[in-house]
């Protein structure tokens, strides 16, 4: 018999599962390993959540050495996808940002996608939506290896 709560970790199991198989269909999508095509995604989510990451936190949600990190960058802006920059008031700290080609490109794939889990979401009331969020916070944050990236 299954209970509310194994069918609710069951279906977030099922998710993460199918967010990882996007992930690798747009690195397949954009001709790119998968690891740098992961990156590559966590790099136009971070700035479309409007905190850019730096060098050092794509290290850690990709989970490579610094030096790992960096030869992927090189990689990204040698075909044109990304670039480093130094917006902010101390000019030591590096940003990442996708380039418009690579918008782009990742646009006719995420897209369509991007409307569907509106779409998903669209039969919820925000009470539920905040409430959905509050739990999947909390689960993030318990796992082995969780961070202050979940919290």
């Amino acid at each position: 018999m299954t209970t509310p709560r194994r069918h609710a970790l069951e279906a977030l199991r099922h998710y993460a599962l199918s967010y990882q198989e996007s992930t690798r269909q747009l690195a397949r999508h954009m001709d790119l390993p998968t690891v740098d095509g992961t990156a590559l995604g966590e790099i136009i989510w971070a700035e479309y959540d409007g905190s850019p990451l730096s060098p050092s936190r794509l290290a850690s949600r990709v989970d490579l050495t610094s030096g790992a990190t960096n030869a992927l960058i090189n990689r990204l802006e040698e075909r044109g996808l990304a670039s480093r920059s130094r917006e902010s008031g101390d000019r030591r700290i590096v940003t990442l940002r996708s380039t418009e080609a690579a918008r782009e490109r990742a646009a006719v794939f995420l897209d369509p996608s991007t409307a569907a889990l509106e779409a998903a979401l669209d039969g919820y009331d925000d009470a539920t939506l905040d409430t959905v969020g509050s739990v999947l916070t909390r689960l993030a944050a318990v796992l082995p290896g969780a961070g202050d990236e979940c919290r």
